[in-house]
């Protein structure tokens, strides 16, 4: 049935409206931002298919000029290494939430491997949520540096408290507070977390 309900959408395979697969190679060019908006695809189906397509592609292509980029420097240690590339996920509590990972659990399987492989190879992978409550702890799990812009219910700022280490009391009681363009910030790399303004 379900696969019927795709075949009526006519989103496939329809090369005669002069509709081309995407070039994932393109994508990560330096300098360049694709932005790929699902907000109006009306069937989660669809929207699990695509994302998951572009996932792979992305990691794929990443994948690619990575092996490219290990190779030249054996001849040449000065090789530049692979462009830059982040996927941002918009709305992660929509795309991630619990049902949903639980229903398609090789989309969240690529995504944890983007999470767990890709900062090798130069691909990173960003949730952006204003619902952090929604999001499980499997997502939690992926996840290695944060920024948290203010917070006011007591019942999200608690849950984060348990999932974030390293974030003291002094700044948990200020995230209710915060200013716009205030926020504190934890990275693995920083010896402590810090509240910043972001401009």
């Amino acid at each position: 049935g379900r696969l019927g309900r795709l075949k009526r959408v006519k989103v496939f395979d329809s090369l005669d409206t002069g509709a081309v697969p995407l070039n994932y190679k393109d994508l990560l060019k330096p300098g360049s931002v694709s932005v790929i908006d699902l907000s109006d695809s009306g069937m989660s189906e669809l929207t699990n298919i695509v994302i998951s397509d572009m996932l792979r592609g992305v990691q794929e292509a990443q994948d690619a000029a990575y092996l490219e980029y290990e190779k030249a420097k054996k001849e040449n240690p000065q090789a530049p290494p692979p462009t830059r590339t982040v996927i941002i996920i918009e709305e992660a509590h929509e795309f991630l939430s619990l049902e949903r990972i639980e229903k398609t659990k090789i989309l969240f399987q690529q995504v944890a491997r983007i999470a767990k492989r890709g900062r090798k190879r130069w691909l990173g992978l960003v949730f952006v949520t204003q619902l952090p409550q929604h999001l499980p702890p499997q997502v939690f799990g992926l996840v290695n540096s944060y920024i948290l812009h203010k917070i006011t219910d007591s019942d999200v700022v608690s849950k984060l408290r348990r999932t974030v280490s390293g974030i003291d009391d002094g700044l948990w009681n200020r995230l209710p507070g915060l200013a716009p363009g205030q926020a504190i910030v934890s990275f693995p790399h920083m010896a402590r977390p810090l509240l910043v303004a972001i401009d």
